[in-house]
């Protein structure tokens, strides 16, 4: 069986994954490197995967996870997209990134955690303090300059739209119906633009599955895996 990577979103930490790593029984979660180019990124991850290889990735490392996939695709034998698009930003959104990073360093790493709790968390979870808390945790584990360089990779990366058809692994894309920064409409196109695309609407769940409902991405990891 493939081994199973995975990727973690802006401003997370790879023990995100450990409640879906434990209940899945096998793989590892890597660190996204403080790089500040997107093509740098996908150069040093591509170095790490060197062996058959399923790629689980949230948000950020969904993008990388579909950029490795045409990079190395002899060593990508599947994809777990969450909250993903094949889509570069837009040249308002792009500026946006370089906006938001230097109001985080004026407001701090706990004013952007409360953000991306109140916007990426569903309607529902918003106030939760456990998932808040661990987001706060993550922000600042990983720093306001790191935070910075993945705006700026993010910003500048290219549209993948094009490339999908050429990723010939299975892949199954899971996109939760409240998420707002990559609705469920920019996940469908993904899974139906590759050759083996299956894609799962999770009711009720925000942009961060992994956070939460992590059984929930468990099950459904574990019965791609198991149909590889």
């Amino acid at each position: 069986m493939p081994q199973l990577v995975c990727l973690p979103g802006l401003l997370c930490t790879p023990d995100l994954f450990d409640p879906v790593l434990e209940a899945v029984g096998q793989g590892h979660a890597m660190a996204i490197p403080p790089l500040d180019d997107f093509e740098r990124l996908i150069a040093r991850l591509a170095d790490s995967v060197r062996e058959p290889t399923v790629l689980l990735g949230m948000s950020m490392g969904s993008y990388l996870a579909l950029a490795l996939a045409q990079r190395v695709p002899q060593h990508v034998a599947g994809l777990i997209l969450i909250g993903t698009t094949a889509a570069a930003d837009t040249p308002k959104g792009a500026a946006l990134r370089g906006k938001i990073a230097a109001w985080a360093r004026r407001e701090g790493i706990a004013a952007l955690a409360g953000t991306i709790a109140d916007s990426m968390l569903s309607q529902a979870r918003r106030q939760d303090p456990a998932l808040r808390a661990q987001i706060l945790r993550m922000a600042e584990s990983q720093g306001l300059q790191t935070f910075a360089d993945h705006q700026q990779a993010l910003a500048g990366r290219p549209d993948q739209t094009a490339g999908l058809g050429a990723i010939g692994c299975p892949v199954l894309v899971l996109t939760g119906a409240e998420d707002a920064v990559t609705p469920p409409d920019a996940g469908r196109a993904v899974a139906q633009g590759v050759v083996e695309g299956r894609f799962v609407l999770l009711d009720g769940i925000g942009h961060m599955p992994v956070l939460e409902c992590p059984d929930l991405v468990a099950a459904h990891t574990r019965e791609f895996l198991e149909s590889l």
